[in-house]
């Protein structure tokens, strides 16, 4: 089934967290949301684990507004916040035998899925250790198997390998993977841009309440040019330098100047050119202007340059 958001509202007195949400989730997919503190990423995913009601707007499923059924949508939403909040003395099979208590299910009847959560993630030899002895790898991961224990259709991950090593954050990857071909779709929180790039199958990147750009990884590094150039013509370069550089390229066919407002100006590249072709553009423009080059990287855009470039309003 496609979960549905539609206009999503929330304000928290003169402050509006969200504008307007909207988006659609169908089986198997996995939907990356992207944005700087204060975009909204956290209030949406209060809202779609019940933790804070709307201002206004829909989540629907099966053609229901599922916001008036609590109970249903936790029913359907598996979640991993960001912060972790386990007792300390408890074994990972109590604390997963306690979790199914909060969630009303029978220990007798989930426990055998329990135990084979902890085996995948690696928890199995650690499985009645006491919580408080695991490291922040193992806690992680012990909270992506409580968020599964009831088989949830959805899955709400915020942040989840903040601060794991490489086989952590792989293992993890590879489990969001296999419940996506079970059927299940997930939304992912995340600022790892390798980790979007690796999972997502739509990114939406929100500033200020709304979206402003959706799409695949891979369309939207399209949409920001064939290339994106990086230089500087001083090491240590002033406003006016930025200026003067960036008013080299201003109007310029296929190049358009993304910044020039940090230690660095940026072009996007349009068209079909050889990456030494456009090296070459670049300094000639920069020697006609009788400008000097300190530095300058010419690279494919990649979702850190999307997110970077979307969120100043100019990609």
């Amino acid at each position: 089934m496609t979960l549905e958001i539609k206009d999503l509202k929330k304000s928290y007195k003169d402050v509006a967290a969200l504008r307007s949400l909207s988006f659609s989730l169908s089986p198997g997919r996995i939907l990356a949301l992207l944005g700087p503190n204060g975009a909204g990423k956290s209030t949406a995913i209060k809202i779609m684990t019940t933790l804070v009601p709307p201002d206004g707007g829909q989540i629907l499923w099966e053609g229901r507004d599922i916001l008036r059924e609590p109970r249903k949508i936790r029913d359907l939403v598996g979640y991993v916040s960001q912060e972790l909040a386990m007792d300390k003395v408890l074994t990972a099979v109590e604390f997963m035998q306690f979790t199914a208590g909060i969630l009303h299910l029978k220990w007798r009847d989930h426990r055998d899925r329990a135990l084979q959560l902890l085996d995948r993630l690696g928890l199995k030899e650690a499985q009645d250790r006491q919580i408080g002895k695991y490291s922040g790898g193992m806690k992680r991961r012990l909270d992506l198997a409580t968020a599964l224990l009831h088989n949830p259709r959805i899955l709400i991950l915020d942040e989840p390998t903040t601060g794991l090593d490489i086989e952590a954050r792989e293992l993890i990857w590879s489990l969001i993977r296999d419940f996506t071909k079970e059927g299940g779709s997930v939304i992912l929180a995340s600022h790892d841009f390798q980790e979007v790039q690796q999972l997502a199958d739509e990114v939406l990147i929100l500033d200020r309440g709304v979206v402003s750009q959706s799409g695949t990884p891979q369309a939207l590094k399209e949409q920001l040019g064939q290339f994106v150039v990086r230089l500087q013509t001083r090491e240590y370069m002033t406003a006016r330098d930025q200026e003067q550089a960036a008013a080299v390229f201003a109007g310029q066919t296929g190049l358009r100047v993304l910044n020039h407002d940090d230690t660095w100006v940026a072009l996007a590249v349009q068209g079909e050119s050889a990456m030494s072709e456009v090296q070459g553009t670049i300094l000639s423009h920069l020697e006609g202007a009788d400008l000097p080059v300190f530095s300058l990287n010419v690279q494919h855009p990649n979702m850190e340059d999307v997110y970077r470039f979307s969120l100043r309003g100019d990609s």
